[in-house]
């Protein structure tokens, strides 16, 4: 079987040690879903090894050889569109949200084939991740309710009543006791519910601190991982909680 060609932009989600020379380099690519590419530590750094070329979240433009259905594709060429991890390399907190970003997409894609919807909402929120200013803060928040929805795992927003409480193993808010440990009380649920109905346009009238926002990343992935547990310990968390003060 001849090998084939494809030309596709794709977005950078992680690079993973192969050996002393190489790496593999996981990409979400526009055409073809997940793919992986080996390529040669030379490679990694462009322009006489300035930052890395393969950064978190770049997006490249691609030319991938390899067979349909197979795991490992070739990397033929590539040029780089745009890379926010090395432009938010001042920006301590965009620099963590991008890490975070990758590493949560990384975990959670398994398609090996185009989803031009999830296409479009990972590249949009790149550029808006670049471009928000005020409640950029909560970004990271409003773009993992976000991609629970569009991977399958939807909360009913509108079911929400002052009090309730969120039952975080079913996914929804309830007004009766909750008889395991994975619900947030009313009070946070009430967070969740101002995060749910928030747009990014609008991430500057959501108002939450530091211990707000990390209950509510707590809850999300715990969510996530009920549903899928391969997303398991994401190492860019506990940097993220950190921030934002």
């Amino acid at each position: 079987m001849t090998n084939s060609i494809c030309k596709t932009k794709g977005i950078v989600l992680s690079t993973v040690p192969y050996n002393d020379r190489a790496r593999f380099v996981h990409i979400y690519t526009e055409q073809m879903g997940k793919v992986s590419c080996k390529i040669m530590l030379s490679r990694l750094h462009h322009n006489g090894g300035q930052r890395p070329f393969y950064a978190p979240l770049s997006m490249l433009e691609l030319v991938l050889e390899g067979r349909a259905g197979q795991d490992l594709w070739q990397i033929k060429e590539a040029s780089l569109l745009c890379s926010p991890y090395t432009v938010s390399m001042l920006d301590p907190g965009k620099t963590a949200q991008c890490l975070y970003m990758a590493e949560l997409l990384d975990r959670t894609i398994r398609e090996v084939e185009a989803n031009p919807r999830l296409w479009r909402f990972i590249s949009q929120s790149i550029e808006l991740l670049q471009l928000t200013q005020q409640g950029s803060a909560n970004f990271h928040l409003l773009f993992t309710t976000r991609l629970c929805y569009l991977i399958g795992f939807h909360v009913d927003n509108s079911a929400w009543h002052e009090g309730m409480q969120f039952d975080i193993s079913e996914g929804i808010y309830t007004a009766g006791p909750i008889y395991h440990p994975y619900y947030l009380t009313a009070d946070s649920a009430c967070w969740l519910h101002q995060l749910l109905d928030t747009r990014f346009s609008d991430l500057g009238s959501l108002h939450l601190n530091r211990q707000q926002r990390n209950v509510l990343l707590d809850m999300m992935l715990t969510f996530l991982r009920i549903h899928l547990p391969e997303v398991g310990t994401l190492r860019s968390v506990e940097v993220l909680k950190e921030l934002f003060d």
